[in-house]
């Protein structure tokens, strides 16, 4: 027996993204599928995007932008970013505020912040952490930091977003048992060194899993393009041109 599955995450408003990632899922002939969250921000089509995910009826993690917009959270700065980025941000997410509907934002402030899959492997999927909404567990986290999350202690796999980095890693529980770590990175905003938009194939077959990071590009600079002739800051239209020309 096999069973077959499709993970993506971030996609930030960026529809164009989306529909290269849902073609490519359906090319491989996988229809079970979900996403980790973070579909709002830094492109112009935040309810577009929603109304794919609803009709493609795919289940869907709350992410810490989802949440910040759908329950109207202030924007925290954060030290990492440059003084460009930050007044980008709040630019940014403040016409998320405004132009997301009132049934959308109801959608958003819905969503789970987890999802625990039993394929009867057990596979924990969550947004940034099982414990927050905006913890980077990057690939290089220590392995006794994942450890330390109790929620891992009976599952088979943790996978992860929000750091738009894509990996996967095996790491050893004290009992000597396997747990696979993943991430699928980014669909709709490119971090250094990512491809365009990526996500995560799974197959379980015979009781084992195996995690897969699939790549697929799409029009960068028609979204850059996009993002410049609408309201959203055009850092964000420069973010894009300037990672694919890295």
């Amino acid at each position: 027996m096999c069973s077959r599955f499709a993970i993506f995450s971030d996609v930030h408003a960026n529809l164009p993204a989306l529909n290269a990632v849902l073609d490519d899922i359906d090319s491989h002939g996988i229809t079970r599928m979900f996403c980790l969250g973070d579909v709002v921000d830094f492109a112009p089509w935040p309810n577009e995007v929603i109304a794919r995910l609803r009709k493609r009826q795919i289940p869907v993690l709350r992410g810490n932008h989802d949440q910040r917009v759908a329950c109207n959270e202030p924007v925290t700065p954060m030290a990492k970013h440059s003084p460009e980025e930050r007044d980008a941000r709040v630019d940014a997410i403040a016409l998320s505020k405004r132009v997301i509907t009132a049934e959308n934002r109801r959608w958003l402030r819905s969503l789970p912040a987890s999802i625990l899959l039993e394929l009867p492997l057990r596979i924990l999927l969550v947004h940034a952490s099982p414990r927050s909404l905006s913890e980077y567990l990057y690939g290089d986290t220590p392995t006794d930091t994942l450890l330390a999350f109790p929620q891992l202690q009976n599952v088979d796999a943790l996978i992860c977003g929000h750091t738009h980095f894509a990996h996967v890693r095996t790491i050893k529980t004290p009992e000597g048992r396997p747990l696979l770590f993943a991430n699928p990175g980014a669909a709709g905003r490119i971090k250094p060194g990512q491809p365009p938009a990526s996500w995560l194939s799974g197959e379980v077959r015979e009781g084992v899993l195996s995690l897969t990071i699939q790549t697929v590009n799409y029009d960068v600079l028609q979204v850059a393009n996009a993002i410049r002739q609408s309201d959203v800051p055009n850092f964000y239209a420069d973010e894009l041109t300037r990672r694919i020309a890295q």
